[in-house]
């Protein structure tokens, strides 16, 4: 059963489905789903809830034992399962799952954004067939403002539409941020005020000396100091943690896009397709000078253990994971770190 993500809470208030598929790369979207789900098992009595990071070392065996055994202490349990990249050992071991789905658990499944092909598979479509299929899109550029006002009236605040798109374009469209900011006026001013975009400019510039983009500008550089400086500000000053992790995430997957276009001298164009502004071109062909690829795969290895800890999975120090990871895009590769001692 496809769901659209406005069509979720009303599908949780009728009843509660043995198996979730929460599918899209909207980090927010996503994480907000999920929650609503993991609330309403709860509201059902399922107070047991296992958690399972599926990277490509996963044992998926974990996850079979525990489906076809009864739990000692609950009646049902949740599987939340995450999945950030497919792979076919995933596929897979969800095609061994959709065949041995147990009614004493409810699986809530978070995968990243499914292709069309994807969808056709013989694994998906007898996983949907057994539960609820959400598809989370990005929201398109002409409804963001929209998006933002919305939001903001469920937090009994009234934003003016020129206020909604300066927020807009100080934030890129990240939801994530926009949603922290919104959080941000409500403790400043209160809930019922009224928002205009002289209200914005002066929050814009009572607000935080850095923003994550400062972080973005530091890293290209390769400033070390002034990069670890700024994250140590954002970091005191309360930016949330998938913020910061989004931004890591997105300068590291561009150095990958990036880097063979450097060795074909195609890097203007590769920049351009990525939507890259030309004054930070060479900000960015700075940054490939410092790396190959072993090095921008040893940072997608470790962002891969900084996204566990994020959602909730211990796998590392976040504020020194944080650092390291700064460290290694500077050039500067920590002496040891989780990786080499694993």
């Amino acid at each position: 059963m496809k769901l659209r993500v406005d069509q979720l809470e009303q599908n949780l208030a009728s009843t509660l489905q043995p198996l979730y598929i929460l599918s899209g790369d909207e980090v927010l979207l996503m994480q907000e789903a999920a929650d609503k789900i993991r609330q309403h098992a709860y509201q059902h009595g399922i107070t047991e809830r296992l958690r399972f990071m599926a990277d490509n070392q996963f044992d998926w065996q974990e996850v079979m034992n525990e489906n076809q055994s009864l739990s000692l202490f609950a009646n049902q349990r949740l599987f939340d399962i995450h999945i950030d990249k497919m792979s076919e050992k995933h596929s897979k071991a969800l095609a061994q799952l959709a065949e041995n789905l147990s009614q004493d658990n409810v699986i809530l499944l978070t995968l990243p954004k499914l292709d069309s092909r994807t969808q056709k598979n013989k694994w998906f479509t007898k996983l949907e067939s057994q539960g609820a299929f959400v598809q989370i899109w990005p929201i398109d550029a002409n409804r963001l403002s929209q998006w933002l006002q919305q939001r903001a009236k469920s937090m009994n605040i009234t934003l003016s539409r020129d206020a909604a798109a300066l927020l807009c374009e100080r934030a890129e469209g990240n939801l994530l941020a926009l949603s922290q900011e919104l959080e941000k006026l409500l403790l400043r001013h209160g809930s019922g005020i009224s928002v205009n975009e002289e209200i914005i400019a002066d929050s814009v510039s009572d607000s935080s000396r850095y923003s994550v983009y400062d972080l973005s500008d530091r890293l290209l550089k390769g400033q070390v100091k002034d990069s670890l400086h700024c994250l140590q500000q954002l970091v005191a000053e309360g930016v949330d943690s998938n913020i910061i992790l989004w931004l890591l995430n997105k300068e590291v997957n561009l150095l990958d896009q990036l880097l063979p276009e450097l060795q074909r001298n195609n890097l203007r164009q590769a920049c351009k397709k990525q939507r890259i502004w030309d004054k930070q071109v060479p900000l960015y062909q700075q940054a490939l000078q410092r790396h190959n690829p072993d090095t921008v795969m040893y940072m997608q290895r470790y962002l891969a253990l900084l996204d566990q800890t994020v959602k909730g999975i211990p796998a590392l120090d976040l504020d020194i994971g944080f650092r390291n990871l700064v460290m290694m895009f500077c050039g500067f590769k920590p002496v040891m770190t989780e990786l080499d001692v694993s």
